[in-house]
């Protein structure tokens, strides 16, 4: 016969082991998040791991599981031949800021149209929209798809919110 003292421990222990193991999961991707943006904010990968005593190698991964990095776009960021906005095609000289991306840039007017779009607060003359219902387009600056905490702005290219929430930081300088 199982002890029924026991056997309610044991449940017990259970679920504050399943929970503790969802907080460490939480962590880990709260810690390879700000390792990433630390990274996208101009830290190299060295830079990164000598700081926080770990490999070159595993920041690197930590890096790519986590969305990955924009860094050969930053290389080549000196360049002015093809720095337009993606969306609207305007040079530097005619915004305030221009954002990298993954082999794309968009512009802080573009920025401010996409989280109209996210509002629900659309111009007619906004050249972005929201994701066609039933469609689960890609961000192009992270490629993940569109799912119920994210949703996409299309246009020239894609914009996620999460991605426009980092412009948005990035705009407002609250970035790391």
């Amino acid at each position: 016969m199982t002890d029924p003292n026991l056997l309610e421990q044991a449940k017990t222990a259970g679920a504050a082991l399943l929970a503790a193991e969802q907080q460490v999961l939480l962590a880990r991707a709260d810690y390879h998040t700000a390792i990433r943006r630390l990274h996208l904010a101009g830290a190299s990968l060295r830079d990164v791991a000598q700081v926080l005593s770990l490999s070159h190698q595993r920041v690197q991964q930590i890096v790519s599981a986590a969305g990955g990095s924009w860094w050969p776009v930053w290389r080549t960021r000196t360049r002015s031949g093809d720095m337009l906005c993606t969306w609207c095609d305007r040079p530097p000289s005619a915004v305030a800021k221009l954002i990298a991306g993954p082999g794309i840039f968009i512009c802080d007017a573009c920025i401010e149209a996409a989280e109209r779009v996210v509002r629900g607060a659309r111009r007619a003359t906004d050249i972005v929209t929201a994701a066609p219902d039933g469609t689960r387009p890609r961000c192009t600056f992270c490629r993940k798809r569109a799912d119920t905490r994210r949703s996409i702005v299309v246009g020239p290219a894609n914009i996620c919110s999460e991605c426009l929430h980092v412009c948005r930081e990035i705009l407002d300088g609250r970035a790391a």
